[in-house]
């Protein structure tokens, strides 16, 4: 039980802003003992760059460039052994903002939290407006979060785009 809690603590993925720049900074800590991975990453777009990453001690580091306008990195990697570490199909979401700087983990689990407070706003009746803002930041990270393709979070995500359609037009009437 104590390896397992030691592989959950000491594995994963984190992002910073590289000091000084609006770059950032990936750290991948694996999972498994590999030499090399391959990490996935998208700026809220549909297209996806990667780049080979060799073993520096402990950890995989990659500083990606980031372009001028972005509001979600989405990053997965494909470990030398064939293994990929995308979250069971969803890849690892975080929300960037370069001023003032803010990284954000999020999933699509969270959007899906959002909506159901929004949803509950609507059919009350009550703080409607509320919902609304909320609807607004839903739809908007929903347009630009990354998904991989014919994969379970594409799925989540045009679900959850259609729960949004949907609250919106029951504001309508």
């Amino acid at each position: 039980m104590n390896i397992l809690l030691a592989l959950f603590i000491f594995s994963g993925l984190d992002v910073y802003f590289l000091k000084g720049t609006t770059n950032l900074l990936v750290r991948i800590v694996p999972e498994e003992q590999i030499e090399q991975l391959t990490l996935y990453y998208s700026f809220s777009a549909p297209n996806w760059d990667s780049m080979v990453i060799k073993r520096e001690g402990r950890f995989f580091d990659a500083g990606i460039a980031t372009p001028e306008m972005m509001r979600v990195i989405g990053l997965y990697c494909i470990y030398d052994n064939g293994t990929v570490d995308n979250k069971d199909g969803a890849p690892y979401l975080y929300e960037v903002k370069k001023s003032p700087q803010m990284i954000m983990p999020f999933a699509m689990g969270d959007l899906e939290v959002i909506l159901k407070q929004a949803r509950k706003k609507i059919t009350s009746g009550i703080h409607v407006d509320e919902a609304i803002t909320l609807l607004d930041y839903v739809d908007e990270m929903l347009r630009v979060v990354p998904v991989i393709e014919n994969s379970p979070g594409e799925t989540q995500r045009n679900m959850l785009q259609m729960e949004v359609m949907s609250l919106r037009e029951q504001l309508i009437k």
